[in-house]
Formats: C-alpha cells, sequence, structure tokens
C-alpha cells in the first residue's frame, strides 16, 4: 500500500473538504474518520465479536482432523492432539492473514481454516506413502503456493463484475448443503437425522437471530448470531439435546508437539497432487477476498491477493510441521461479515488470538464443541445466504442488455452448484480431476471466466487491447458513471470523476458542482478531482495516476489534468456523444473539442483511453437537459 498523506495532519492541515469531494481509503477525511476494515474499537467490542466468527467456523475446522483422523486409523491421544495443533495453527494463520507481517497477509477479515480440499489427497497420500510423507507434501504445496502466488494474482483482470458475482453466489450456495447437514442434526445416516427435535431446535435458532436482528439496537443487533447460538445452545441444554459431560472429562492444558510424527520425508508424485490441491485453494481465496471486498467496500487489487497467498502459503508450510493441514480462508464467515456490521479485521484477529488460546486450553474447545449441531446449521442458513447475497447483489451491477453476460451467468452459476446437486456426478473421474470437478467453486469460476473471454464483453474490447484498459479499469470507470449519478440525485449536473493512484488506489472522488449558487462554473468534477488530489500527492505520484471520468474531460478540464501532472485519463461519454443529449442546453454549452486534441498540444505525455461504456455513461444523462434548468426544476 503506498503512503497517502494524511490532509488532517500537521501545521498545513487542509480545511474540511465540501460533500460533493471524498476521500474514500485509504485517505483519511477531516475529522480522522477510517477504513471500516481498518476500525479498532478496542478489545471490549472486538472480543465478542471475535468469538461469534469462532463459533461459525469451530465445527468446520475440527471435522477436518476428525474425518483424517479417522481415516487413517489413528487413536484418540493423537486425534485430540490433532485437534489441538489445527486450533492452534488456525489461529496463527488468522492473525498472519488479518494483522499481516512483511509482504505476507492480506490485511482483510478473513479467519482461515483447514481446507476440505486437501482432505481427500492428504487421506490417499497418508494410506499409500506414509504419514511423513503427507506432511512432507504438505510443506512443499505450501512452498509451490507462496511462489505461485504472485504469478496467479494477475488473473484478476480476468474477474469482472460478471464473473465476481457468478462465484460469490455459489460460494453461498455451496456451503448450503453443510448448513442442512447440521440442521439435520449432523450426521446424514443417524436415525433421527432430521427429526422434529432437530429442526424444531434449528429453525427456533433462526427466528431467535431474526428477532434480534429486527428488535435489537447497536451491538446487540450487531451480536445476532452469537446471541442466537447462545440461546438456542440453553434451550437444547433445558431440553435434553445436548451434553457437557465431555467438558468435565477433557484436561484444562495440552498442546501437541510438532513433527509428533517424525520428520517429513519429500516425494515428487505427493507433493505435485498437493500442488495441484492448492491450485482450487487458491481460486477460492480469489473468491473468498473479492467477496470480503464487495462486503466491506475495499477495491480489491493483485497486490492483495499475493499477500493473502504467500499468507496461505507460509501458514500451510507451518501446518506442515506441526501435524495440521493446508489452510485457507473460510467462506462460513463470509456472511457474518455483512449480518454484523462490523467489518473490522481487528476483529477476526481477534478470533484468531482466542483459537490460538484453545489450542493450548482443550477444556474451553470442548464447550464450543458442546453446541448442538442443528443450532450451528441454524446459524448457518443465515450467515451463509448473506454471503449468496454479496454475490447478487454484484449482479444487480452488471449490464445484461446488449451483452451476453445473462449466459455468463446462467452457465457458471448452473455448473458451480452441480457437485453439490448431485455429489457423485464426477465419481468415475479420475482423482486428480475430481480435485476441480467437485468443486463448485472452481467451476463457477473457470467457466464465468472462459466465457467472458469467450463473449468478449461490453463491445469495447478492442479499444481496451490498442489503449491498454483493463478489467479494473472497467471498474473505475463504473464508479465515475456512479458518482454521476450520485449527482443528479443530488439535485447537480450527472458528471461524475476520480483519481486513483499507482497502487490501484482511490486517491479522491468528486461530483460535479458547477451550477450557481450551490458552485461556479469552474467546478466541474474532473478539476474538483484535480485539485485535491493536487494537495494530497507529490509530483512524481500524481504522474502515475489515472483520472477516470464518466464524460470525457472538456478543454478546461483536460487542462487542469495537465497542470496538475496526473499522467492518464480515462473517460466514458465522450464529448460529442454528450453533445446529442445536451444540445442547446444553457446550462452546458457542450464545448466538442476533444481531450486528446488539447493534450496533444502540450509538452506532457498524457495517456488518454476513451470513449468506453457509453450506453451505460449515455442512460444518466437520459431525460436530465430535456426538462429544463435546474432553477426551473427546483422552482
Amino acid at each position: 500500500m503506498s503512503d497517502i498523506p494524511d490532509p488532517t495532519e500537521g501545521a498545513d492541515a487542509l480545511e474540511p473538504l465540501p460533500s460533493h469531494v471524498v476521500l474514500p481509503w485509504p485517505a483519511k477525511q477531516a475529522g480522522g474518520a477510517v477504513d471500516a476494515i481498518d476500525e479498532y474499537q478496542g478489545l471490549a467490542r472486538l472480543l465478542p465479536f471475535g468469538l461469534q466468527h469462532v463459533l461459525v467456523m469451530y465445527a468446520g475446522t475440527v471435522a477436518v482432523p476428525l474425518i483424517l483422523g479417522s481415516a487413517l486409523k489413528w487413536n484418540g491421544a493423537q486425534v485430540i492432539a490433532l485437534i489441538s495443533a489445527d486450533l492452534f495453527t488456525s489461529g496463527l494463520a488468522t492473525l498472519l492473514q488479518t494483522l499481516g507481517w512483511w509482504k505476507f497477509g492480506a490485511r482483510l477479515p478473513l479467519i482461515q481454516g483447514c481446507s476440505f480440499i486437501c482432505v481427500a489427497p492428504m487421506i490417499l497420500i497418508g494410506s499409500q506413502y506414509g504419514i511423513p510423507t503427507m506432511y512432507g507434501a504438505v510443506i512443499c504445496c505450501g512452498l509451490f503456493t507462496m511462489l505461485v502466488g504472485p504469478l496467479y494474482s494477475r488473473m484478476l483482470r480476468f474477474f469482472p463484475p460478471v464473473v465476481i458475482g457468478s462465484v460469490i453466489t455459489v460460494i453461498g450456495l455451496s456451503l448450503l448443503p453443510v448448513a442442512g447437514g447440521w440442521l439435520g442434526g449432523g450426521d446424514s445416516g443417524a436415525a433421527d437425522f432430521g427429526s422434529f427435535a432437530h429442526l424444531g431446535l434449528g429453525f427456533l435458532t433462526i427466528a431467535l437471530i431474526v428477532a434480534i436482528q429486527r428488535f435489537g439496537r447497536g451491538i446487540i443487533a450487531n451480536l445476532s448470531v452469537l446471541l442466537g447460538l447462545i440461546a438456542g445452545t440453553a434451550v437444547a441444554a433445558l431440553t435434553g439435546q445436548t451434553s457437557f459431560a465431555q467438558v468435565g472429562e477433557t484436561p484444562w492444558l495440552g498442546m501437541a508437539r510438532p513433527l509428533m510424527f517424525g520428520w517429513p520425508r519429500f516425494a515428487l508424485l505427493p507433493a505435485l497432487v498437493m500442488c495441484v490441491a492448492m491450485v482450487v485453494v487458491m481460486t477460492e481465496t480469489t473468491g473468498n477476498c473479492l467477496a470480503i471486498g464487495e462486503i466491506a467496500g475495499r477495491k480489491i487489487g493483485p497486490a492483495t491477493l499475493t499477500a493473502a497467498f504467500r499468507a496461505d502459503g507460509l501458514s500451510t508450510m507451518l501446518g506442515g510441521l506441526m501435524n495440521s493441514f493446508p489452510y485457507n480462508a473460510y467462506s462460513q464467515n463470509t456472511g457474518l461479515l455483512s449480518l454484523s456490521k462490523m467489518k473490522s479485521r481487528y476483529t477476526v484477529a481477534a478470533g484468531g488470538g482466542l483459537l490460538v488460546v484453545l489450542g493450548f486450553l482443550p477444556k474451553l474447545a470442548a464447550v464450543i464443541a458442546s453446541i448442538p449441531r442443528p443450532v450451528l446449521g441454524g446459524a448457518s442458513i443465515v450467515m451463509f445466504g448473506m454471503t449468496a447475497m454479496a454475490g447478487i447483489e454484484e449482479l444487480t451491477r452488471v449490464r445484461y442488455h446488449g451483452t451476453n453476460n445473462a449466459v455468463v451467468v446462467a452457465v457458471s452459476v448452473s455448473l458451480g452448484v452441480l457437485p453439490i446437486a448431485t455429489p457423485q456426478l464426477f465419481a468415475h473421474a479420475p482423482d486428480a480431476a475430481r480435485l476441480f470437478l467437485n468443486s463448485g467453486i472452481f467451476l463457477a469460476a473457470a467457466s464465468a471466466v472462459l466465457l467472458n473471454l469467450f463473449f468478449f464483453q461490453d463491445g469495447d474490447a478492442p479499444g481496451m487491447k490498442l489503449e491498454g484498459v483493463t478489467e479494473q479499469d472497467l471498474m473505475f470507470l463504473r464508479r465515475a458513471i456512479e458518482l454521476a449519478q450520485e449527482a443528479r440525485a443530488d439535485g447537480r449536473h450527472p458528471f461524475g470523476s476520480l483519481v486513483v493512484n499507482g497502487q490501484g488506489e482511490t486517491v479522491v472522488e468528486a461530483r460535479n458542482n458547477a451550477v450557481r449558487p450551490k458552485g461556479d462554473p469552474t467546478q466541474h468534477a474532473e478539476t474538483l478531482a484535480c485539485s485535491a488530489a493536487a494537495k494530497l500527492l507529490p509530483e512524481n505520484e500524481l504522474a502515475k495516476c489515472t483520472l477516470y471520468t464518466s464524460t470525457e474531460p472538456c478543454a478546461m478540464c483536460a487542462g487542469a489534468i495537465y497542470w496538475t501532472g496526473i499522467g492518464r485519463v480515462v473517460f466514458a461519454l465522450s464529448e460529442k456523444g454528450l453533445l446529442t443529449y445536451t444540445g442547446g442546453h444553457e446550462e452546458n454549452p457542450t464545448l466538442d473539442l476533444p481531450c486528446r486534441e488539447v493534450f496533444a498540444r502540450g509538452q506532457k505525455r498524457i495517456v488518454v483511453a476513451g470513449p468506453l461504456l457509453e450506453d451505460e455513461a449515455g442512460k444518466v444523462h437520459e431525460g436530465f437537459w430535456s426538462a429544463g434548468t435546474l432553477e426551473e426544476k427546483e422552482g
């Protein structure tokens, strides 16, 4: 992350900016407001929310060592040691991912847990090659993830909104069978699976969470899942549906020692199998990071993904030394961020600290393990549904008219749901292929990316190649169009602009304020954005910036861009296109002079890309200029 100066610091601090100029993350506005992800509110608030995250992911992360231990026929003491090591390593991995260290960690609210994707290959390797070779393969795939992560993160440009929305939706849907299994009692082979007692307890938990969301206020509403879990467990205890007997039988202190099964051994084929599995894990990590970004309002770039992959890799290598597993971000907790409205990474870091403690205190872990599966299933129905809702919300921003985006969504979401709806569909596929085919998230991501490339979206692809425009450029350009819509809704002319630095971080956003008496004719969105950016960044940083604008800069704005020293401009609607909407309107006598001609007369080289997304940008102007002047509208 680059260090954008804080305009509120020092003797020469800037005066507060007007409402039509905004400094989003990572810059602070006057008054010191910070990004929701980086907000720290003290342990008194962080610990309850951190505990909520632990309760949500606990059953999933404990299930992995139980499955592996059972398949490899380990004794009870070995399985308990495996669980302790798993919790301890999950906590360290979460702290690394949330707080970060050097170039490791996305610094996002991502809780880390054992990867279910790697369970099958670990069982296969452990059965055929032995436990030391299995852990040697885990260490190798962790190193592989660290080395390949920077290359894999560059694929982010293949994840436009239509792909992101499809993948996030499938992440939520793919978790629902897990929630359904817990709702029925946890063991589908049991005689009482799906009994009225189990279902009643699960639906009661859902009702409690919904009621707390509806009638609770402040922190009470935000802790609805935690309170629902506690209340549901209390009801289960009163009705004899849970027992805390194992808590008394569990020792207070305990921790597995590293390399409990001996020094790791390394073999080529097992290592390759685990590396293939980690490719799927990286795809899921990409989807989870993008989902977190959408929920928390932060744009995720290649640098963030690279740091996330490095943290996954380092945590996995540590897992190999600690008799544990490969690690990745848990999708289960994504919906909790949206539901609790607490998006701080420090909240999840508090959960990571609790996991470390649980690794040393098996008695406390036994208390959490006593939460009945139907109660956990009821809470998960709400949270996993919120994850799917985040994907649906993203898909509402996709333009379907005149494109093949509907086909991309239909095919990719349907393919992503197949392994969920028909688990045995790929039973006859080779073992290596099943690693990919049984992952609905991988199928959705792969099909959405390939279909998006096949259909060559938005009609701008030729221009994109010639002008170096990426999907990230289109994302920022759509934000400029959103700002234009906001300006229109605020009673201003519909123009918006933003400046993005060389690291892909938004420095400043601005909306048009060019009509008296609220503003003056020089306060175009571009001039406002340039003025604010010039006060925040030095000249060498401005040269690396891109100004995105909903409409081609006029001659005045082009001059402002030139003298500010911004090195690149990407615009949507051209001046000639704008003229078809404004006509001879007295408030905007459009100056049909291409900005490229203005820049060509100067001595600085400014790269220009556009027009792009003209249909989308034009919709903001439809009906606006034909309705009279703003004074007439307000009158």
